[in-house]
């Protein structure tokens, strides 16, 4: 399959702007896995080495080492962030090409779906977007020393020291924590983008056909679109999870306490990762109404004629009738009744489920011996 061009869907931003001038992603594997790394080591190593330094080997291990969302957020969602902007870019550029060579564009509706494209990149260029992102990232920095939430121990428990920030915490606040957030909010913004454009596709009139094999229309193929958000949504589960298990280490809080946040992470992830997908029910219902009237309008001339035909052979039995197309006919009828208008299948459901549940097991194996949590959920998979 030939790219049209490289579209760079999850782009803009002044972080993703400095990758591209470096040529990152044209880099080799070898390069990119360097500079991410070192990028990982700026963030957190001399938040490490200043913690050491400040707190002395029993609280640096007691407020440091055990403090596993900041691992989490420098060493896992970092780079994972870092690198799913190259798939999910890769995977748009295909779905952009797939549209345009099964004909779905087509010349009726090519102008208008440029159109979208057009004003979908426009918003990702937006300076605007880039000053609200940068504002958002140091008004939190304000948050963070004036939110009871955030000065908890659960959150960054070596980053002052009787009330007074140390080296390491204004390491980072200043510098590690926004490189994060602007990360962070450069894909929610992504994925508001990926919305618009669904949304926006949806109100035009594509190709479809409620014969496709796919048996959503020939749309099936976005589906893979929107598993490209896998990592993200791993990502955004593990940062709360890291949270989580920071509450559990230093606060003794219970897993079931949380129960109510595990369920609202959950209804996050089907809200961002999974729901977008509906906004092309409105699209694949037409398509299915459309070609079952027309099939049944269509069918008539044909079932007459072939009435009349079982007719004369019941009286002559001289030339029994070709029921094939009959046959045909029934064929095309129930493929467009069998024709779902949801695009949202079990390999969704599950991918995304497991990046909710994956970054929990870890705070679950506090509590619950690991062994059991893989029995009663096989358990419950195989029963």
């Amino acid at each position: 399959m030939s790219f049209i061009k490289d579209y760079a869907f999850a782009s803009g931003g002044i972080l993703w702007k400095v990758l591209d001038r470096s040529r990152f992603e044209a880099k080799s594997l070898r390069y990119q896995l360097c500079f991410v790394f070192g990028l990982m080591l700026l963030c957190w190593l001399p938040i490490a080495f200043l913690s050491y330094f400040a707190l002395g080997w029993n609280n640096f291990y007691l407020l440091f080492v055990r403090d596993i969302a900041t691992h989490v957020r420098f060493l896992f969602v970092l780079p994972v962030l870092l690198f799913a902007r190259r798939s999910f870019n890769k995977s748009f550029n295909n779905t952009i090409s797939f549209f345009h060579e099964t004909k779905i564009i087509d010349g009726n509706n090519a102008n208008a779906f440029e159109q979208a494209i057009d004003r979908v990149e426009k918003w990702r260029s937006s300076k605007i977007v880039d000053f609200i992102i940068i504002l958002a990232v140091y008004f939190s920095f304000y948050l963070q020393e004036h939110n009871e939430i955030n000065k908890s121990i659960s959150y960054a428990p070596w980053h002052t020291i009787n009330g007074s920030i140390t080296g390491a915490g204004w390491w980072y606040l200043i510098l590690s924590l926004p490189i994060l957030q602007i990360l962070l909010y450069r894909w929610l913004y992504t994925i508001l983008l990926w919305i618009i454009f669904l949304r926006k596709i949806s109100k035009l009139n594509l190709n479809l056909s409620a014969l496709h094999p796919d048996g959503v229309g020939g749309l099936g193929f976005l589906q893979y679109t929107q598993l490209s958000f896998f990592p993200v949504a791993l990502a955004f589960s593990a940062l709360t999870a890291g949270v989580m298990n920071n509450a559990i280490i230093f606060s003794g809080i219970s897993i079931i306490e949380y129960k109510i946040t595990i369920g609202s992470i959950l209804g996050f992830v089907l809200l961002m990762f999974i729901l977008p997908l509906l906004l092309l029910l409105p699209l694949l219902a037409k398509v299915k109404r459309k070609y079952f009237m027309l099939y049944s309008l269509e069918a008539w001339p044909f079932a007459r004629k072939y009435e009349e035909e079982l007719k004369a052979f019941y009286l002559t039995e001289e030339e029994k009738p070709d029921a094939s197309w009959h046959v045909d006919l029934i064929g095309s009828f129930e493929k467009t009744k069998e024709m779902k208008i949801v695009l949202i299948d079990k390999t969704l459901l599950i991918a995304f489920a497991a990046a909710v549940i994956l970054p929990f097991l870890p705070v679950l194996a506090q509590q619950i011996p690991l062994k059991e949590i893989i029995v009663n959920v096989l358990g419950k998979i195989l029963g």
